[in-house]
């Protein structure tokens, strides 16, 4: 599909595989069996244009023929890629991580974006007026057990919860918005698992803004307790809440990773959406680029915020949809952590009860769009190529300790 092209010798065969996009024409005598294909047409990804709207997480080699990671893509700029520079960015020297850039091209076979077109702008951030409990959700905090007004702490955002959950010396409760009451366990090696998880996915530049930076992203990792949670819980201020039982079903560190990833990705696809809203040059720009990109149809399974940007100026809805997952295997594999994981990590978190045989599991839409992703752009399982593998190695050590 694509080049308009057709075969059906043996090769085209091999590329069958969970995660690949395909359309089957074929008839079906008997409902309880296997459809009857006459047709399977293969998408051919590697010759679609992609284009979308990021923020440079990373610079991995300087210009001229420079290499930087945005939007869960490494990008690579050519000797042909057309550079439009924007609000006092005036060449590639002033390029560096926390520029954001709309851009447009191709996969190589290398698994980087070869970029035709790269729009430079410095990070504007737009502040939204708050609705109470959506926007900006209330969060009370009381000690566990308690129940009057008099105990109760109320804050906007999450500055009621400390800074690190490991701090914790008692349990404690929290209700987040019009939500109910839930347990925040002061289960210090939980909680300090969680964190420095958490804190090692955060990009290196968020890491090192100053805390009055417009650009900053306070964020928090906490494990609460909540037997109905099994995906994340994202409040709009950087705080994010992973359920106990969630993390129970999870297999190792990597897989706890990739819930995790989502949520801090999810945060920098809002600065995204902030990011077109306050820039009127790209109103226009982005309804007509966005729209054109190719993006396959993963269907409504996937549980992910269409935001704000999307609704507003008509963007595709499935490119929105489909940057969390990808970021969240690109910040996997920075911090250290096998992004393989990922796809096996929702795969566990999809149904309500595991079954006795977890061979016997389907992989979720989000983790075949994963699957997907890494035979594009991973070669292999613990790729983490330029990925601060120390990170993970100290924080693991300190644990032992």
């Amino acid at each position: 599909m694509g080049p308009g092209t057709t075969s059906t010798s043996s090769p085209l065969r091999q590329t069958l595989r969970i995660g690949t996009y395909v359309q089957v024409a074929g008839r079906d005598p008997d409902p309880f069996k296997p459809i009857i294909a006459s047709t399977v047409l293969v998408r051919d990804d590697w010759n679609q244009t992609l284009s979308s709207i990021g923020v440079i997480t990373r610079v991995v080699s300087p210009a001229p023929a420079m290499v930087f990671e945005a939007d869960g893509y490494l990008i690579r700029i050519t000797p042909t890629t057309k550079l439009v520079f924007l609000d006092g960015i005036s060449s590639l020297a002033d390029v560096s991580a926390n520029t954001w850039l709309l851009f447009s091209g191709k996969l190589a076979k290398d698994g980087i974006l070869e970029a035709t077109k790269l729009q430079f702008m410095p990070a504007k951030p737009t502040k939204f007026k708050a609705v109470k409990n959506l926007e900006i959700a209330t969060v009370k905090t009381r000690p566990v057990g308690a129940s009057d007004a008099a105990t109760t702490s109320e804050a906007s955002g999450t500055p009621a919860i400390t800074a690190d959950g490991a701090s914790l010396q008692q349990d404690e409760q929290l209700k987040i918005g019009l939500g109910r009451w839930h347990t925040l366990p002061a289960d210090q090696p939980l909680q300090q698992r969680v964190h420095r998880i958490g804190m090692a996915l955060v990009p290196a530049y968020q890491r090192v803004l100053t805390d009055d930076d417009p650009s900053k992203i306070h964020f928090r990792f906490f494990a609460v307790d909540n037997k109905k949670w099994r995906a994340p819980y994202c409040l709009l201020d950087g705080a994010i809440l992973v359920s106990t039982q969630a993390i129970e079903r999870l297999k190792n560190d990597d897989q706890l990773a990739a819930v995790l990833a989502s949520c801090v990705a999810y945060n920098l696809q809002r600065q995204a959406e902030r990011q077109i809203v306050g820039n009127r040059v790209l109103e226009a720009q982005v309804a007509a680029e966005l729209t054109a990109a190719f993006v396959p149809v993963v269907g409504s399974a996937m549980e992910l915020t269409v935001g704000l940007a999307a609704m507003k100026y008509g963007m595709d809805s499935y490119t929105m949809a489909l940057e969390q997952p990808r970021m969240s295997l690109a910040l996997m594999n920075d911090a250290g952590y096998d992004p393989w994981q990922a796809p096996e990590a929702w795969r566990l978190l999809a149904p309500s009860k595991l079954p006795a045989n977890l061979a016997s599991l389907p992989y979720p839409d989000r983790s075949c769009y994963q699957i997907d992703v890494l035979n594009m752009q991973y070669s292999s399982a613990k790729t983490a190529a330029n990925g601060p593998t120390e990170v993970r190695q100290a924080g693991e050590d300190a644990e032992r300790k």
